[in-house]
């Protein structure tokens, strides 16, 4: 198994045990930070993302259970095993009941710690993978849907690449993860190539151009999707040199094992687009390109996902809540949704944390649409993300998402539409702290 990237926090009010261990896990490729208390532990958990905690269950400041409570409220991804002398196999057992993935008895033997490791990350991958793909691209019911899966499958059956034109939040990423999970590529690598117009963005381009290798960040991401999938993310973006790479990359590959299908995503109308592809690259792509629809006008379709994102936050947020009141339905199928499937989602699950009995009632309606709103208003939804200032956008939208999650990391990071681990990097790169 590759560990690398892989991040470890080890939990024992005794530091020779934690050095012991840091330095058995550094040597399989595992990055290791120590703690010798919960306190020091959970500011560690607050300032980056760990995939898994080993922590003993018995300390001085704060016993094992609670801290593992704490773990899973604040980031319920992080694997956490337990470390147990054998007297207290009963409180190991007891604490799996709480959210642990496993228990490890000392003292510990390196082989027994590495494959309880192995198998509780490629226990999760499992899980993460059939979760992801099977609620990522669920099928809408419409005849405008119905074209939409069928052009989906000819490009899967026949390996080609595409250009995926859409509003924000029409689903994208989703489509994208539609085309990767049903195609060959499984079991080779879906990479994205984020583009973006600020300057921030440009910036950390121009540092990567300088590296030793010479390489673009789209040739960097397309090697690295060898065989697999790359999405390009507004491919709008993409600066001369990288058009004229693309459009190597689309008109030369061969079709053999190492063939790499290329999805492109905009937000852009097609008038635009032109006027920012150089020809030959738009040309190519505007054929036969994909073009998402949007969420007004269609009831059929805001009430099946409705009910479908609030199954989605009962899970998430260990609701129980059954229906949705039919004053609240009527409300969101006659609300536009400029922001489409996104916000809808975001107003389902900030409805659910909104709600404490089996039934999302009317009387919520003026938090989820602002006091006075009207049926057919097309006004902005008080959702997190809109209504923020540009330059601040991507801090605002995520300390927003943070609120709306009550600091629930994956939640989070599901509002955003992004994995756990770019949250975390982000929260980072803003400096966004939350208190728990």
């Amino acid at each position: 198994m590759d560990n690398v990237n892989r991040n470890i926090l080890v939990i024992d009010d005794n530091l020779t045990v934690c050095l012991m261990l840091k330095s058995w896990l550094v040597k399989k490729g595992f990055s290791v930070e120590t703690a010798i208390n919960v306190l020091e532990a959970k500011q560690k958990v607050k300032e980056q993302p760990f995939d898994l905690i080993l922590s003993d269950i018995r300390m001085p400041d704060a016993d094992g259970f609670s801290f593992l409570a704490w773990v899973k409220k604040y980031d319920s991804d992080i694997l956490v095993i337990m470390m147990t002398g054998y007297a207290d196999i009963e409180s190991a057992v007891e604490s799996m009941k709480s959210g642990a993935v496993d228990y490890i008895s000392k003292p510990i033997e390196p082989e027994q710690l590495f494959k309880k490791i192995d198998e509780a990350i490629l226990r999760q991958e499992r899980m993460l993978k059939q979760k992801g793909f099977s609620d990522d691209f669920i099928k809408f019911p419409g005849a405008e849907y119905k074209q939409l899966y069928k052009q989906l499958d000819h490009i899967i059956e026949n390996d080609q690449h595409r250009l995926i034109l859409g509003d924000r939040g029409t689903g994208k990423l989703s489509a994208v993860k539609y085309i990767y999970e049903k195609g060959t590529h499984l079991p080779k690598p879906l990479v994205i190539l984020d583009n973006d117009k600020s300057a921030d963005v440009v910036n950390s381009y121009r540092k990567l151009s300088d590296r030793s290798d010479h390489k673009s960040p789209l040739m960097r991401k397309f090697l690295e999707a060898k065989g697999g999938l790359l999405y390009i993310r507004q491919i709008a973006y993409l600066d001369i040199n990288q058009q004229d790479e693309l459009l190597n990359i689309l008109t030369r590959q061969k079709k053999d094992d190492d063939f790499t299908q290329v999805i492109m995503s905009s937000e852009m109308r097609k008038e635009e687009l032109q006027k920012r592809l150089i020809p030959k690259l738009y040309n190519l792509v505007i054929q036969d390109c994909i073009v998402l629809p949007t969420l007004k006008d269609k009831k059929e379709v805001i009430i099946f996902l409705a009910n479908h994102f609030l199954r989605f936050a009962n899970a998430t947020l260990d609701k129980q809540i059954d229906t949705i009141d039919p004053a609240v339905l009527d409300r969101l199928a006659g609300y536009a949704w400029p922001e489409n499937i996104q916000e809808l989602k975001n107003c389902i699950i900030k409805a659910a944390l909104l709600t404490d009995e089996t039934t999302i009632p009317p009387s919520i309606i003026p938090e989820l649409f602002g006091k006075g709103a009207k049926n057919n208003n097309r006004s902005q939804l008080l959702n997190p993300i809109q209504g923020l200032r540009k330059e601040y956008y991507e801090k605002e939208k995520i300390m927003e998402a943070l609120e709306l999650a009550k600091g629930n990391k994956t939640m989070a990071a599901s509002i955003l539409n992004i994995d756990r681990k770019t949250l975390y990097n982000k929260m980072k790169l803003y400096n966004v702290i939350i208190n728990n």
